[in-house]
């Protein structure tokens, strides 16, 4: 099982990129917010480009057009340690992990927040 840490040392992350023809399933997703500055608010989005059976099964937009839907969103408070698993069972990404960070609604950078995602290929 691959996994990646990160530093928010920008305002958004990518955390890992898609196989081809495979979808992307986080076991793990732990967030050290520890020694930041601030409460984080994080938002895990999926960014994927949508093909020709996506518009017309769903008319959502043009084929080759990029994608992003947010999957999971997770506020964390200053001097926290935030660890989450069995609660990612469900949760599937069908292109590149993306995680944006915010404080009060305004995207922050802050090199103290650290985030772990573990992950297979489905």
């Amino acid at each position: 099982m691959p996994s990646i840490v990160v530093d928010m040392d920008a305002d958004t992350k990518t955390l890992v990129a898609e196989k081809r023809n495979a979808k992307i399933k986080p076991s793990l997703i732990m967030i050290d917010n520890v020694l930041a500055g601030a409460d984080s608010e994080l938002t895990f989005n999926d960014v994927f480009t949508t093909s020709d059976s996506v518009v017309a099964a769903t008319g959502a937009a043009a084929a080759g057009a990029a994608q992003t839907e947010r999957r999971l969103r997770i506020n964390v408070s200053t001097l926290a340690c935030v660890s989450l698993r069995d609660e990612l069972k469900d949760l599937i990404f069908l292109g590149l992990v993306q995680v944006v960070r915010t404080e009060a609604g305004v995207a922050t950078l802050d090199a103290n927040c650290h985030i772990t995602l573990a992950y297979d290929f489905e």
